[in-house]
């Protein structure tokens, strides 16, 4: 449209300027046809090329978008060809499986993620307590390298014992029994003994138990709290029945306990210890040299069948530690 209006106003100018037929044209004349030829040719121009604002920003949008990468570039330079599709996805791109990607000389190279140490899981399987509650269901089970017949004998000496010995509840009662005390109540646990259960062919029997232990308190009465059984005299741990002889019911002895006898024929108390040869002094004997078995009528921190602390503990068999069964302790 500019060139026409620029070319339709050149024919005008060009017109007017130029002489008639049979005139003769003046100097002034030649002057301003060729002044007006000359504005012809820059407005012929300047249509030709466009108005100065319009053909800036034209050009600013070409030299914008020749310089500004676009994704087919981007895919050039790092892939060397140019993805077939051009619709968007979601997804990450799949590795090729036959040929990976070289990476460019600033791309960093991947590296392989830490391995995490795995977790090894424990092979021993968790400790179930059970404590011991003389008021409770008695379930003695879980003690390493006893056997079910060892635990069944357990729980029966235990559950026997719970029911027959509150029969001496009081000292009276075991003295009318035939038992006597030992002379230990300095301990603060008293052992009362009757010696001729030792020897009357009765093994672990509640209603005969060898030995009575009383917690003697700071004040008030002897509390029955325990039963002792006894092997006969002269046993040995050899001899323990093998029913009992297992890590939940520990015996122990007393080689260094040397016993007197009194004007009381049922009587015998502590009257001192042995030497290192486990010599008793004169007139005394070792007569607590036998295997003996506590069993609690009272919850105790090491179980129903512990034995005391101290001096009252004794000694375990050859190759043992004085066992603390928290698996089925009492509080």
């Amino acid at each position: 449209m500019i060139e026409t209006s620029v070319a339709e106003a050149g024919r005008r100018y060009a017109g007017a300027g130029l002489p008639q037929r049979g005139r003769t044209s003046s100097p002034v004349t030649h002057s301003r046809i060729t002044t007006t030829l000359a504005l012809v040719t820059a407005a012929v121009a300047l249509a030709a090329c466009g108005s100065g604002p319009d053909r800036a920003e034209r050009r600013s949008a070409s030299t914008t978008a020749k310089s500004t990468p676009t994704a087919v570039d981007h895919a050039r330079m790092h892939h060397g060809s140019v993805p077939t599709s051009t619709s968007p996805t979601t997804s990450a791109p799949v590795p090729s499986a036959t040929a990976a990607p070289t990476p460019g000389p600033t791309q960093p190279q991947p590296t392989a993620p830490t391995p995490t140490p795995a977790t090894v899981p424990a092979t021993t399987p968790p400790t179930t307590v059970k404590p011991f509650d003389p008021n409770a269901p008695i379930d003695l089970s879980g003690t390493p390298g006893v056997t079910p017949a060892q635990v069944t004998a357990a729980e029966t000496l235990l559950r026997t014992t719970l029911t027959v010995l509150p029969r001496f509840a009081t000292t009276a009662a075991a003295y009318a029994a035939g038992y006597r005390s030992i002379g230990d109540a300095l301990t603060g646990d008293e052992h009362w003994i009757n010696w001729a259960y030792l020897d009357d062919g009765r093994v672990f029997d509640p209603r005969y138990p060898e030995s009575l232990v009383y917690r003697v308190p700071r004040s008030g009465y002897p509390k029955l709290e325990a039963a002792m059984f006894m092997l006969p005299t002269g046993s040995t741990f050899v001899d323990i029945p093998a029913l009992y002889r297992s890590p939940l019911t520990q015996f122990h002895v007393h080689r260094d306990i040397c016993f007197a006898r009194t004007v009381d024929p049922l009587q015998r108390v502590v009257a001192g210890f042995a030497n290192s040869a486990g010599e008793c002094p004169a007139g005394t004997t070792a007569d607590g040299n036998v295997p003996m078995l506590h069993v609690w009528i009272v919850p105790h921190p090491c179980g129903p069948f512990a034995a005391l602390e101290g001096i009252g503990a004794g000694q375990v068999a050859d190759g043992e530690t004085h066992n603390c069964d928290t698996l089925h302790s009492g509080h």
